[in-house]
């Protein structure tokens, strides 16, 4: 923690808006797929998840170009606004009043448009307001603190999503308007519009043109595309892989079937980031940009192909491990990395463009549940350790790239 009361005032009230906005939000998270499932249907559910990753790709694009032209704080302003507006609608929809999981899903996406807006502007903030000397600690402490939010979020989901959802989402609904009190009083703007005006360009389609000449960023944009479909696993294959095939086991007496499998996976991953992530960051501080990339990443992906190998407790353990170790090493890398590729100028539009990968890799590891039906786990094993090597290969040929290109204008 005491790197964390080094940084300065803006940077700690961002890490801390963070943790409300992820602890707050994971008390429902995930689990709203079951509640329309549940009354909506699982066709009209899927449906409702597309539904939901274009319009969070859309709001990305929009909202990094939105803060590069109005600045972060009034980006920030009108997502935690419309985010908190979201949530009471959801809350209304499940509250003694009135239930409609419809307008429930009408407000969440509202929230999740508001999300987008205000990621884009804090996003942007971080960037505009560290050094690469300083990001690799700065991006560790957020993803620390992500996580810590996270696992409280989803603890007090477990116990109380069933019986208790209009008490949760009020609970975001407070979140959302702390976040929006921090931000209208505490929280100073970091980038100027006007004094940037010759380097912007009002047109959203120009803004990403020039975004997509920038051939070293879409080289490493490309390969952040195949890292994110690794992370999004534990969403999306392993719940699936290890529902259907793993060997219900033991541990002192306690039956382990897949979806007890599955939360243990996601402890396990939490618990060690909590641990270990500030620990494992020093340990590889002298390490290389590329070493710690492909390191990271090829454990990562190494880590779920093994879960998806297997059947058994040791395989899914095993794997686990493998991939939590690649994660701790990997997060400060690239995070630093993805920032010091960013145009100064810029940054806003650059951030929309990462912003727009999450939706696009849910989408394409949708279509390959989808699809497991023709390969099993074993095949879905050997499509990771593809996606894994396409992650790597344009993500070393990137970093090496951007740091020739960084040692000529140092010369």
């Amino acid at each position: 923690m005491k790197d964390f009361f080094q940084l300065n005032r803006n940077l700690k009230l961002r890490i801390l808006m963070t943790f409300i906005g992820i602890m707050t939000y994971s008390t429902i998270g995930s689990s709203m797929t079951i509640y329309y499932n549940q009354y909506l249907g699982a066709g009209i559910t899927g449906i409702l998840l597309i539904i939901s990753s274009v319009i969070s790709f859309l709001v990305g694009i929009w909202a990094g170009h939105f803060t590069d032209l109005e600045g972060r704080r009034p980006t920030m302003l009108i997502g935690a606004l419309a985010s908190t507006f979201g949530a009471a609608l959801a809350a209304f929809s499940n509250s003694p009043l009135l239930f409609n999981p419809w307008l429930t899903f009408v407000g969440l996406v509202l929230s999740g448009f508001g999300f987008g807006f205000f990621n884009a502007g804090a996003s942007a903030m971080m960037v505009d307001i560290t050094t690469p000397a300083d990001r690799k600690i700065v991006f560790s402490l957020n993803y620390w603190m992500l996580n810590v939010g996270m696992a409280v979020g989803s603890a007090i989901s477990g116990w109380l999503f069933r019986d208790h959802l209009f008490f949760l989402l009020i609970l975001v609904v407070c979140g959302d308007l702390l976040n929006m009190l921090i931000v209208a009083f505490l929280i100073e703007e970091t980038f100027d519009p006007k004094k940037h005006v010759e380097h912007q360009e009002t047109n959203i389609f120009k803004a990403y043109l020039q975004v997509s000449k920038d051939k070293i960023f879409m080289l490493y944009l490309l390969a952040t595309l195949f890292v994110t479909m690794l992370f999004l696993q534990l969403d999306f294959f392993i719940p699936v892989h290890l529902s259907n095939s793993f060997k219900t086991s033991s541990i002192f007496g306690m039956q382990i079937y897949g979806q007890r499998m599955l939360t243990i996976i996601a402890i396990l991953n939490t618990v060690m980031v909590v641990l270990f992530l500030s620990t494992v960051r020093k340990a590889t501080s002298n390490w290389s940009n590329k070493r710690g990339f492909a390191v990271g990443a090829g454990l990562m992906g190494l880590g779920f192909a093994i879960i998806c190998f297997g059947q058994t407790l040791p395989f899914a353990l095993l794997g686990a491990l493998i991939n939590v170790c690649g994660e701790l090493i990997f997060v400060p890398f690239e995070q630093s990395l993805r920032a010091d590729m960013m145009d100064p100028e810029q940054v806003g539009v650059y951030t929309g463009a990462f912003t727009a990968i999450q939706p696009m890799a849910q989408i394409i590891c949708g279509l390959l549940v989808s699809l497991s039906a023709f390969y099993s786990g074993f095949g879905m094993g050997v499509i990771l350790i593809v996606v894994t090597l396409l992650a790597m290969i344009p993500g070393m040929i990137s970093i090496g790239k951007y740091e020739k290109k960084l040692s000529a204008l140092t010369k």
